[in-house]
């Protein structure tokens, strides 16, 4: 517990420091030095460590996910070979269940302590914070109080977990392809920015609106453009968030890429001098 504790203050500092650096920079960038390559580095600066640690967690909770069923499994077979359940757990311990296997050794030290079997479990789903894995645990614990043979409860609660996790990666992998749709509509955005920028910007400089003194500077149109990539590519991150995962936190990673493509695109090719040398 003192090493969890430890570990999420860590944590916490971490992105705390990287958000306040992210702030700092990213103000001296746009309002001081009147960069915007610096407050874009500003911004991940405060958003990069987050989402470092974001996907490292979500990487072992699904690596738990994918071999809790498996556990559940050995433990009903081992029930069924005679082993009461502190030496069932003693015994999975010895297997490879990957990240799983550093939990099955914290219940077996539960166990052996003499804490109760389903608060042991209860306290795993509480650290692991799994919706699959949750229900799975509330299935046992409900079923033990009712009074079932344990076997047969470990084994239902097995193949419910193997279900559950075989629809969650069936729902992902149908979600995937919305977040593919998303990244070529962005793609074929960036691609007609680029012939905005690339063929009519010099007609649409060259006229003066009535109301206007002069004409629209061609400076103002490549601010606008950038701005409309930059803001199209965070918004279009977010949405592929709120879809695949309905969390918005989960869309940032995709939120840079694009962001970045659009930028990077725009500062390179479409909004480049040589280039547009080449294309004149």
């Amino acid at each position: 517990m003192g090493e969890n504790l430890r570990k999420r203050n860590y944590n916490m500092y971490v992105m705390i420091g990287s958000v306040a650096s992210g702030i700092i920079l990213g103000l001296i960038g746009f309002f001081v030095l009147n960069l915007s390559e610096l407050a874009i580095a500003g911004i991940a600066v405060a958003v990069g460590p987050y989402l470092f640690i974001k996907m490292r967690e979500q990487a072992w909770i699904t690596e738990i996910e994918d071999q809790f069923p498996e556990f559940l499994r050995a433990l009903a077979d081992s029930q069924a070979a005679g082993m009461t359940l502190p030496q069932a757990i003693k015994m999975a311990q010895e297997d490879d269940y990957g990240r799983l296997t550093d939990e099955i050794k914290v219940m077996a030290s539960k166990i052996s302590w003499g804490v109760p079997f389903d608060e042991v479990l209860t306290s795993f789903a509480d650290k692991v914070k799994s919706e699959n894995v949750q229900g799975t645990v509330s299935l046992i614990v409900i079923a033990h109080h009712a009074g079932g043979n344990i076997i047969k409860i470990l084994e239902s609660a097995a193949e419910s977990a193997r279900m559950m996790r075989g629809l969650a990666k069936e729902q992902a992998s149908k979600l995937g392809q919305y977040t593919g749709i998303i990244y070529i509509s962005y793609l074929v955005f960036v691609s007609v920015v680029f012939l905005l920028q690339t063929q009519f910007v010099e007609v649409f400089s060259d006229i003066t609106l009535p109301t206007a003194k002069e004409s629209i500077s061609k400076e103002a149109f490549k601010t606008t453009f950038q701005n409309m990539l930059i803001i199209h590519g965070a918004l279009a991150g977010l949405m592929i968030g709120k879809m695949t995962t309905n969390s918005l936190f989960s869309g940032i990673k995709h939120s840079i890429i694009l962001t970045a493509i659009g930028y990077l695109s725009f500062r390179f090719i479409i909004g480049s001098n040589l280039l547009s040398g080449i294309l004149g």
